[in-house]
């Protein structure tokens, strides 16, 4: 997330909507003279309201006692955010396993959430961050503020249980049926590939649809009688 500051009296930054007024897809394909593959979105939202900008849910957060009314005076309808919204790759080392040790009530294994970023990645978040400050100089923020790795970005849940031919590397078929149980389908975003750097809703309800219709069409067994 980059944050531009600005001092010029324009419409203040806190009113609309928050998120898709403007977005870029100028980097989304890859071009390997940047250094990594695939690419990212920009997306520009505005900034936020009074109560979220006075007790710091805005970034850079704003001080605590001296320094506080000026930090909410600089932020506060003067602000605008370029949040940048990037692709991790397919890779081993993320992925989701079942705990050894917690459970729930039940004593069923709780989802054990492996993360590290990649070289790629982190190569194609700082070409994001670069571009972006670039980006609202250039607008004139009198002040750029950055957040290369947003801790609580990512609210579209993709992947983990990944389509594919081979049973050793995917866990559902093409047609979203799971390689070790027969009557089991997954049907959301669980089975893509790739994240992509768009919204998923669109291509989730197709593959929704399409897995539908072969369990329709293709597997009558299935059926209650």
């Amino acid at each position: 997330m980059i944050t531009g500051f600005f001092a010029d009296d324009v419409a203040p930054t806190w009113q609309g909507p928050l998120g898709n007024i403007l977005m870029s897809q100028e980097f989304y394909e890859t071009d390997r003279s940047r250094g990594f593959v695939r690419g990212y979105t920009y997306q520009m939202n505005r900034s936020t309201g009074p109560a979220r900008t006075a007790i710091g849910l805005s970034l850079p957060a704003v001080r605590w006692g001296d320094g506080h009314h000026a930090d909410f005076a600089m932020r506060f309808g003067n602000s605008t955010i370029l949040a940048a919204i990037g692709e991790d790759l397919p890779e081993e080392h993320n992925r989701i396993e079942l705990d050894p040790v917690l459970t729930d009530a039940h004593g069923i294994a709780a989802p054990k959430v492996l993360y590290k970023l990649s070289e790629n990645s982190a190569r194609q978040m700082a070409h994001a961050v670069a571009n972006g400050e670039r980006v609202l100089r250039a607008a004139g923020a009198h002040t750029v503020a950055s957040t290369p790795l947003l801790r609580g970005g990512g609210w579209h849940l993709m992947g983990t249980a990944r389509m594919g031919d081979d049973p050793t590397r995917s866990v559902v078929d093409r047609n979203g049926q799971a390689h070790d149980v027969d009557n089991l389908y997954v049907v959301d975003g669980s089975v893509f590939v790739t994240g992509g750097a768009v919204n998923p809703t669109s291509t989730i309800q197709a593959v929704a649809l399409r897995i539908a219709d072969h369990i329709r069409t293709e597997r009558t067994d299935l059926k209650s009688r």
